[in-house]
């Protein structure tokens, strides 16, 4: 039996290492092209056709109301995967660490522990760097609105200063709006290219900015002093920001400490001494240690969720 667990690891992890060189050749090679491009595209225009079994996965992942939310989520995480390569490296992250899991502990407990931390850590992944992405991008505005208003006072245009910004700066700025640039080589206006940004990044400060935009070009006004004011404001939000994120950074580390421990605890527990923490487990006592990773799971929300201070 062990002969044909260690067997069965080792084809697993062949599988799922083949998996993310496959993840990682898309990513390097040409194909990344053709499927950022396929995001920008107007709606209407024709994608190249899928095959069968491609159409079929989708229609799944379609049912199960995944597509959307991870194709939104890998947009603004800028992983350049289409939603069906990442659920399938997902599963054989997940396949991968339930097996490894078995062969370490000859427990399914050990099993069980590791499919989670093989289900929950590409997700907690894909939201942190979400969040980083954004943060990076929102401590660039000030820097992008300045930039903006000198290439307006030189007098350039708001399409020709967009290109300056993707030009000079680094990412993620350079990236989202190089972004809105080739959206508007492609056919989208300048207001709806903005507005996709807008909904791609979820910033409150860059929101503010490109309904100034949008409303200049409808009434008129000098675009360079309007952003210019919008600077200033943006400044002293992103400065209040830092101040609040350096106050509030030991209370979020000690929520991070307190809430992983005890899994870290039991996942190794059960790979030393499977038998030990197999007691937790007996009928009776069950219920214990699912109350204990629910009030866990809810006390670091509700820490989190009083951290979060809007300005």
């Amino acid at each position: 039996m062990t002969t044909v667990m260690v067997a069965l690891a080792i084809v697993m992890t062949m599988i799922a290492v083949l998996a993310i060189f496959r993840g990682m050749y898309i990513i390097l090679t040409s194909e990344l092209t053709v499927q950022m491009d396929s995001r920008l595209l107007p709606p209407g225009l024709v994608v190249p056709q899928q095959k069968k079994a491609e159409k079929k996965f989708d229609e799944l992942l379609e049912r199960f109301s995944l597509t959307r939310s991870l194709d939104s989520q890998l947009e603004k995480a800028n992983i350049k995967l289409s939603v069906r390569e990442w659920v399938l490296i997902w599963m054989g992250i997940i396949a991968f660490g339930a097996l490894l899991g078995y062969v370490l502990s000859h427990s399914w407990l050990g099993a069980l522990m590791m499919g989670i931390a093989g289900f929950v850590g590409p997700r907690f992944w894909l939201m942190r760097r979400i969040e980083q992405r954004l943060r990076a991008f929102n401590d660039q505005l000030t820097e992008v609105l300045r930039m903006l208003v000198s290439s307006l006072q030189a007098g350039h245009g708001l399409l020709q200063a967009l290109q300056l910004v993707a030009k000079e700066l680094p990412p993620p700025a350079s990236e989202e709006f190089d972004r809105v640039v080739r959206e508007v080589a492609l056919g989208y206006s300048m207001n709806e290219a903005l507005e996709r940004l807008a909904e791609r990044m979820a910033s409150d400060d860059l929101e503010m900015m490109v309904t100034a935009i949008n409303i200049q070009s409808e009434v008129g006004g000098k675009l360079s002093d309007i952003l210019e004011n919008i600077s200033e404001t943006i400044t002293e939000r992103v400065r209040l920001k830092g101040e609040i994120r350096v106050m509030t950074a030991q209370q979020r580390m000690s929520g991070y400490v307190i809430s992983g421990m005890p899994f870290i605890l039991a996942l190794i527990i059960s790979v030393l001494n499977p038998d030990y923490i197999m007691e937790l487990f007996q009928p009776g006592w069950r219920w214990l240690p699912i109350m204990a990773g629910v009030m866990m799971v809810v006390g670091q929300i509700v820490m989190q969720r009083m951290l979060q201070i809007d300005v």
